[in-house]
């Protein structure tokens, strides 16, 4: 009996042990797989990068975890559409292990209800005891999670933290294009003049079902379309009754370091008032004769109200050249000029312009010697036709707008624009002017005439400019272009204002007598024709040397809500975000879409990624009682930044003023409006007047024109991180 009881209870302790084994190794695997799903999320949220960065750093984790050494045995990978319109893109990752370890990861991009990450992992445990009774030599152990991230119903286009009745409130003719969720706590009284690209939520009662669902997709500058959609495109539906969304608290804390008193007239450049940075009293810009304010970046606290409401007026903190080139013209480097230019909008005629001359003949090449255009070309004459180049002895010339902005809070780090003189800021380039001389000395070299670079209107916001290059004319190639030196702007000297402020006349560029024009002489000379390379080449944005090419070019006028847009109405937009280093074009580097400084080597799908500087970016304060009226006849366009969380209109949950925004084509907020107290009334524009997010108490969206709100997530705050659902 004893015998017999013994191997009872060995069968007993057997079970207990691999059952216990059992229950470490489904752990263990659960802890890895909760891990790499978040971890994917995390990395999906910061990179974009499926397969480059987000499956093989979530997969080392989950190896990593259950201290798998040797990496995986075998892999796949296949990519399908699901969803109910088999539009979603979804991948499947299989991976087996040595210890008979295999997992599973499904990636689907669900659009606005955010990107998930599913990770199955089993396992053949062994087994110690069981086996000898006659049972399975192993047993399948598994374990299972999912994360989300990016999920808009979180990071909304609209949300309105009132509970009451009609807290988001669609009335009249007016057309509203969302891009992004719309989210009330409160109950949404809309029409079919809503446009959605995304999901409606509200509280019970909220008739969200009748609003017009457009295609969706997640790309920043995406233009939302009826249906039917595109493979990857996907509409979205009411969501009716929704739980409450709180209010995610942002803060504003850089104001302390702007509290400085200002006045709107402190500084006139002759056709540009420049503004800094600080504590406005009441700010009211009426009717009267056009002007137009560059903002120096930094906090704006309106201390009594912001209006704008003046035909002929515009604020910016946009950085443009004189003479923008035609994003339409067909290629970069033509002589066509935007129409309008930037700061010629609102009627205010603002925008730099400038000529180009032959300066004074100089003797510098004698005899009949053949000069070189560039070292990369061998023996390339100038006349007759031997000229195997054929630029018709006409130099192109480009110019781009530079100034060097800092950010006075000490706290965000790191902050390369803290210190003096901040960070640079180069604007996309000019439209190519050609030198007017044709045939000058023996060998018919230009290099024995002189190039003066006239500025006869100064470019807002410009304390220096660089000049560009193209030994073939305005041939329309922008690898032609190579910069050759930079220049103070009229009335600056090393980006010091002088209070000397031309307009109308003729300031040549160059060296001599820096405060006031030089009396004679060119601005440059290309001594034997080797000033410059050809091809130009790309450079790191933050340098400029001998040969390096333009900043990359702006594009056409923004079409959101209405489309097309209106013609010779709407300025250009800037070029995308991209890596600042060479071998990449570097995509804008003064406004919205230029990070100080992105890492290197980065990511080009996330080229912004562990940056904390948008230089030039500003934020809009205002206090409790402190209200903001932007009439359509005001223009106000202003970008905000990393190091104010995209924020471009703060108010504290005290001011609980009556907002009005009714924008203009002049007029976009680019970043999110964070107003938790303020209600907000919204009526149209030619473009979307609000390119980010807005959070407010309430809003009211009436009148008759088309109204946009284009949630891009490059202009919103951080979003929440990944969390698991499953």
């Amino acid at each position: 009996m004893i015998a017999l009881l013994i191997l009872v209870l060995f069968g007993m302790l057997g079970l207990a042990v691999d059952s216990g084994r059992g229950y470490v190794d489904r752990r263990d695997q659960q802890t890895a797989v909760d891990a790499a799903a978040l971890a994917a999320g995390d990395w999906w949220e910061n990179y974009q990068d499926l397969n480059g960065v987000v499956v093989p750093n979530s997969v080392a984790l989950y190896e990593s975890d259950l201290r798998i050494y040797n990496g995986w045995q075998t892999q796949s990978h296949t990519s399908t559409l699901v969803g109910p319109q088999a539009n979603l893109p979804q991948d499947t990752y299989t991976y087996t292990f040595s210890g008979s370890y295999s997992l599973t990861l499904v990636a689907t991009d669900t659009q606005f209800n955010g990107y998930e990450f599913q990770f199955t992992s089993s396992h053949q445990l062994p087994l110690a005891f069981i086996q000898i009774f006659g049972g399975s030599p192993s047993v399948p152990i598994g374990a299972t999670a999912t994360s989300i991230v990016g999920n808009q119903r979180q990071t909304p286009a609209l949300l309105t933290l009132s509970n009451g009745s009609c807290a988001t409130n669609l009335t009249g003719a007016a057309q509203l294009t969302v891009l992004g969720d719309v989210y009330t706590n409160g109950t949404a009284c809309i029409d079919n003049n809503l446009h959605e690209a995304g999901n409606c939520y509200g509280a019970a009662g909220s008739n969200c079902g009748v609003a017009q669902y457009y295609c969706y997709n997640s790309t920043p500058g995406f233009i939302p379309y009826p249906p039917p959609c595109q493979p990857g495109d996907i509409t979205g539906t009411a969501v009716v009754p929704a739980p409450t969304l709180p209010d995610p608290g942002y803060l504003a804390p850089s104001i302390g370091y702007y509290g400085s008193g200002q006045a709107y007239s402190r500084d006139n450049r002759g056709t540009w008032t420049e503004m800094y940075p600080g504590s406005y009293g009441s700010f009211h810009l009426t009717g009267g004769s056009a002007s137009c304010a560059f903002l120096n970046a930094g906090v704006y606290q309106w201390s009594s109200g912001y209006q704008s409401d003046a035909s002929g007026s515009l604020l910016s903190n946009e950085l443009k050249a004189p003479d923008e080139e035609l994003s339409s013209a067909g290629s970069p480097g033509t002589t066509a000029v935007a129409d309008p230019q930037f700061w010629d909008q609102n009627g205010v005629g603002c925008a730099g312009h400038f000529n180009v001359t032959n300066g004074v003949a100089q003797t510098i090449l004698t005899g009949p010697t053949c000069t070189k255009l560039s070292p990369q070309t061998p023996n390339p004459c100038h006349s007759g036709a031997t000229d195997t180049l054929q630029r018709n002895n006409k130099w192109g010339i480009e110019l781009t707008s530079v100034r060097y902005d800092q950010f006075l809070d000490p706290t965000i780090t790191p902050s390369p624009c803290f210190t003096a003189p901040g960070c640079r800021r180069e604007s996309a380039p000019s439209a190519c002017k050609l030198t007017p001389s044709t045939v000058v000395g023996s060998n018919n070299a230009p290099s024995n005439v002189g190039i003066s670079v006239n500025i006869t209107q100064n470019a807002p916001g410009a304390q220096y400019y660089n000049v560009y290059l193209n030994p073939f004319g305005c041939d329309g190639n922008p690898n032609h272009f190579g910069w050759v030196q930079r220049f103070n702007a009229p009335g600056f000297v090393n980006g010091v204002p002088t209070g000397i402020y031309p307009n109308g006349a003729n300031w040549t560029l160059g060296a001599a007598a820096p405060a006031v024009p030089p009396a004679a002489g060119a601005s440059l000379y290309d001594i034997n024709d080797t000033m410059i390379a050809n091809p130009a080449a790309q450079c790191f944005a933050q340098t400029r040397s001998l040969g390096c090419a333009t900043p990359d070019d702006e594009q056409d006028p923004q079409c959101f809500s209405n489309c097309p847009p209106p013609a010779n109405l709407l300025s250009q937009e800037n070029a995308p975000m991209q890596l600042q280093y060479a071998p990449y074009t570097g995509g804008d580097v003064a406004n919205e879409n230029y990070c100080q400084i992105s890492q290197n080597p980065g990511s080009t799908v996330s080229p912004c990624e562990n940056t904390t500087m948008t230089p030039g970016a500003v934020q809009f304060y205002f206090p409790n009682g402190s209200c903001f009226d932007q009439n359509a006849q005001g223009a106000t366009y202003v970008f905000s930044g990393e190091q104010y969380n995209w924020i471009v209109i703060y108010a504290p949950p005290g001011n609980t003023c009556a907002e009005k925004l009714n924008g203009g084509s002049s007029t976009q907020y680019i970043g999110t409006i964070y107003t938790p107290g303020a209600d907000w009334t919204i009526n149209g524009g030619n473009r979307s007047p609000l390119a980010g997010q807005v959070i407010c108490y309430t809003a009211k969206v009436s009148g008759s024109a088309a109204v946009g709100i284009d949630f891009n997530p490059n202009y919103a705050p951080a979003p929440p991180a990944a969390r698991l659902i499953n």
